[in-house]
């Protein structure tokens, strides 16, 4: 069995193949491949639809882009009175 690191007493696993790119992403002295800072299985996060604290993904919260907006007249008469 590989060795792996420990926070805590805690074993670490390898991070997702998603997670490149990602800051919180660590590696240690004497061990092979890179960990995550914050979860020590990453890879669960990715199999639920993605990681919370992902640093390296940008997340469309829904906000509308800005431009013209077109009402319709039925509001457009409401809003004149």
């Amino acid at each position: 069995m590989e060795k792996r690191p420990e926070i805590k007493g805690v074993p670490l696993a390898p991070i997702h193949k998603e997670c490149i790119g990602c800051q919180k992403t660590i590696t240690f002295d004497g061990y092979e491949g890179t960990y995550c800072s914050v979860y020590p299985c990453p890879s669960v996060f990715w199999r639920r639809g993605g990681c919370p604290v992902a640093t390296h993904i940008k997340i469309d919260n829904g906000e509308k882009k800005k431009g013209k907006i077109r009402v319709g007249q039925q509001k457009q008469r409401k809003n004149k009175k």
